[in-house]
């Protein structure tokens, strides 16, 4: 993010800077004569290259310099100046960046002028000569000119980027690399150079022509290089998503590590619900992963015309070009925009939209890898979603739709786990079981038992609180654990429960009955009530003393009543 002010001071430097330059360096070091043709040429060869560069290690390389340092041994410091910065401004306006187009070229052209004229200026005071046939000559103070200007490049480059980020250290991998590249590049500058003094333009067939080709390949296997680290980085991904067995976390873990192979600023997962409706599952805004989504907003139901094509990746580079999205308002700054289907057995079920504060952000490059990663993010949601579905009917009832006895242990275990290790301060487990419900089926039939089974069961998760647990013990018991329960709460609670299944009326259709008419019909329940560490310091003992308190205190004790386990005596209410 380039301020406005920073943009303006930049541009009132540019005035300051590079016309004074442009007229001393024209005034102090005139041109030697031009010849046209081979300047011509070496301008095109410039600007070939300056279209060339390289990505090593994160970092862009640039090989111009051996054209530019050919220029000014031929021609001097002027005509080098005026090249570069012709070559520069073309460069310029024929590449995407997310930066203000005048900034860009204000802030090249004050560098690159600053670097012309003061490389130039040291180059001739240490008794250089353009134009020199004298091959010590030039390599010698070629050699002082090639450090100047990579030093003063460097020191330039950090000024810059501590006035807009902050930043200034000399140990920058940039610095190491420029001076690597001007270093090789020298040698085939002072060749050029010789060369196009005995064989004139035809030098070009001997050293230009191989360069820009092997610089060209070098490129493409560059770019080959960049894709198989996209590729190999997706891979990774790509198992780390196959590892997640929570639905959620698999969209977390998607949309923590797209941040390793896509710059986007915020990401939206969509689900396509009946190939109609679009609904916001997770969102990463500006680093922080949420369900709540504050950037974006968007019509749910999804239209033909709204923007987002269900078979391709597509990237909209500017703000102007987003637009497109006609059913989609961005609620914070956003210039560029990518949006990707997420499909599965060639069908979209939902979409990936990423966005940048930045233009031209996103590269195509980039967008294969989003197709590919959206692939896989599509094969392990479903296996996410089948292994929830599994472990979900592993560990509930089928007939209530509660815990069942086997989470209820693991559950259990685990709360005295915590209770030990000073997690929770108190534990107590809450045991129910319906009076005479032997008698109810046999009156009514098994089915309208179920069905009061899972009423009671309904009215019970009425009664339980957000941390608590509540689990079908077996046949017409239920037990609920109540972390951080003292036992005076947990038996006020138990009385809750027992006058309200006391005065509440459950409909049935009686299995046993010809007319299967609807009956209400009324039931009571025993509860009995243990607690850590006063009765039990161990999961088993703590069932089972409720147990006793239940079948004491409660059923013995005429049922309809809560029993309460103490060591020397349980206590009914």
């Amino acid at each position: 993010m380039i301020s406005i002010r920073f943009q303006i001071i930049s541009f009132i430097t540019w005035i300051g800077i590079v016309p004074l330059g442009i007229f001393l360096a024209f005034t102090l070091f005139p041109s030697r004569e031009i010849e046209w043709l081979n300047l011509s040429i070496l301008f095109a060869l410039l600007f070939v290259t300056m279209t060339m560069p390289l990505q090593l290690n994160n970092i862009t390389v640039s090989f111009e310099r051996w054209i530019t340092f050919t220029i000014f041994f031929q021609y001097g410091v002027f005509t080098e100046l005026v090249f570069t910065q012709i070559a520069m401004l073309i460069l310029v306006l024929s590449t995407k960046s997310d930066l203000p187009l005048l900034h860009r070229f204000c802030v090249n052209s004050i560098i690159f002028t600053l670097i012309s004229l003061a490389s130039g200026t040291l180059f001739h005071f240490a008794g250089g000569e353009i134009g020199s046939t004298d091959f010590l000559n030039i390599c010698l103070f070629g050699l002082i000119y090639a450090i100047s200007y990579t030093t003063i490049n460097s020191v330039l480059m950090q000024v810059y980027l501590y006035f807009e980020l902050g930043i200034y250290s000399l140990k920058e991998k940039f610095v190491l690399w420029d001076f690597a590249s001007t270093m090789i590049l020298l040698p085939f500058s002072i060749t050029l150079y010789f060369l196009n003094g005995h064989f004139g333009n035809n030098a070009i067939l001997l050293i230009g022509i191989p360069f820009l080709l092997v610089l060209l390949i070098a490129r493409m296997y560059n770019r080959s290089d960049n894709l198989n680290d996209k590729l190999s980085s997706a891979g990774i991904i790509g198992r780390e998503l196959a590892e997640r067995l929570g639905f959620e976390d698999v969209i977390r873990t998607f949309i923590e590590k797209l941040k390793d192979v896509v710059p986007y600023d915020n990401a939206y997962v969509l689900d396509l619900r009946n190939g109609e409706h679009l609904i916001t599952l997770m969102a990463s805004e500006y680093g922080v992963i949420t369900k709540k989504v504050n950037g974006l907003s968007f019509k749910l139901k999804k239209t033909v015309d709204d923007g987002l094509d269900i078979d391709n990746p597509k990237i909209f580079a500017t703000k102007k070009e987003a637009m497109v999205l006609n059913n989609f308002e961005f609620l914070q700054r956003v210039e560029s925009v990518m949006t990707a289907p997420i499909k599965r057995n060639q069908k979209t079920e939902g979409f990936l939209i990423l966005t940048s504060r930045r233009k031209n952000v996103f590269q195509a490059l980039e967008m294969k890898i989003v197709d590919v990663l959206t692939g896989y993010f599509a094969i392990s949601l479903v296996k996410a979603r089948y292994y929830e579905k599994t472990v979900e009917q592993s560990v509930r009832c089928g007939l209530t739709g509660l815990h069942n006895f086997r989470y209820l242990n693991s559950k259990l275990d685990e709360e005295i786990i915590r209770f030990h290790i000073g997690e929770i301060n108190s534990l107590s487990v809450l045991m129910l079981d319906i009076d005479h419900f032997k008698s109810i089926n046999d009156t009514y039939g098994h089915q309208s038992g179920n069905d009061l089974l899972k009423a009671l069961a309904r009215l019970l998760e009425s009664f339980v609180p957000v941390e608590a647990t509540l689990s079908r013990y077996g046949g017409e018991e239920f037990v609920i654990v109540l972390p951080n329960y003292g036992k005076r709460e947990t038996a006020k609670l138990a009385e809750e429960i027992r006058r309200e299944v006391e005065s509440s009326a459950f409909r049935i259709i009686p299995d046993l009955s010809k007319e299967r008419e609807p009956v209400d019909i009324h039931m009571t329940v025993s509860i009995g009530v243990a607690c850590v560490p006063e009765d039990a310091g161990d999961a088993k003992e703590l069932l089972r003393n409720a147990d006793r308190a239940m079948y004491i205190g409660g059923k013995q004790a005429g049922r309809n009543k809560v029993g309460i386990y103490g060591k020397e005596l349980i206590e009914t209410l």
